[in-house]
């Protein structure tokens, strides 16, 4: 089983490989027509990785969800699931050119990380449950962060009259939706890890700096997202603010990984 792991990983690393290339030739060749081989080839990928991740947990004996390295590799494959439902939903194919990326990164940076447990030997439900949120929620956000920036970059190149490159780009209004609907689904998730992340918080005995700061990044990308939902709701905050505010969040959510997997002290 170690062995059909590893060609799983390795074949993983392939297609996201040669997906984000066939993106990256979409975009900058329009004539090349490989715009239906892209999507194919990374959800491809994405089945390969999901293989990985199991038979890798099975062998280890360890919970996707409780372990870092393996909780880094599900973000990505939330982010590439989300990709495949959405993608022909809201003709979003081209966000496919930073999920791969995305995806492969984390795959192979998942392999140098530490492998420490998030959790603790027989962890509650509840952490267990906090801790699956997160990973599922940044996925979500992984792929709102994608389209958010799509967005910022297609609006800068109609206004600069760059039509060639912007061909193969989404409309503005589909990136737009598929953003918002990508916030809904997250937030939920986010909430309830902010939720009971402060309940385990309150029962910590001590903490370090580094932990308070990922605390207080946790907090943010929760305000952030949430006031660009709420700002959407009342004030009708769509296009290029809510672009923003979603990579502003979105960014935060990125920085609490950072600091989870270098362990950066706060002072």
């Amino acid at each position: 089983m170690s062995a059909i792991g590893s060609a799983a990983f390795t074949l993983a690393v392939i297609l996201y490989s040669a997906a984000s290339t066939l993106f990256f030739l979409d975009l900058v060749r329009p004539a090349a027509r490989v715009s239906a081989f892209g999507p194919r080839v990374l959800l491809a990928g994405g089945v390969l990785h999901a293989a990985h991740v199991v038979i890798a947990s099975l062998l280890l004996g360890v919970c996707p969800v409780e372990s870092l390295p393996f909780a880094l590799s599900f973000c990505a494959l939330m982010a590439v699931s989300a990709y495949g439902l959405v993608r022909r939903r809201f003709r979003v194919d081209a966000l496919g050119a930073l999920v791969g990326p995305l995806a492969l990164t984390f795959l192979i940076g998942a392999e140098f990380v530490e492998g420490r447990s998030l959790g603790t030997p027989g962890a509650s439900p509840l952490l267990i449950l906090h801790i699956a949120a997160n990973v599922l929620g940044v996925g979500l956000f992984l792929l709102a962060g994608a389209a958010g920036a799509f967005y910022v970059m297609q609006e800068r190149r109609l206004k600069a009259r760059r039509f060639a490159f912007g061909a193969r780009l989404p409309p503005l209004a589909s990136l737009d939706r598929a953003t918002h609907r990508l916030l809904l689904a997250g937030f939920p998730l986010l909430t309830f890890g902010v939720v009971s992340g402060s309940l385990f918080v309150g029962h910590m005995s001590f903490a370090s700096g580094s932990d308070l700061l990922r605390a207080l990044l946790g907090y943010a990308s929760w305000l952030v997202l949430g006031l660009v939902l709420l700002s959407r709701r009342l004030v009708g905050w769509t296009g290029r603010r809510a672009a923003y505010g979603t990579l502003a969040g979105v960014g935060c959510v990125l920085l609490v990984i950072v600091f989870y997997v270098a362990r950066v002290p706060a002072g």
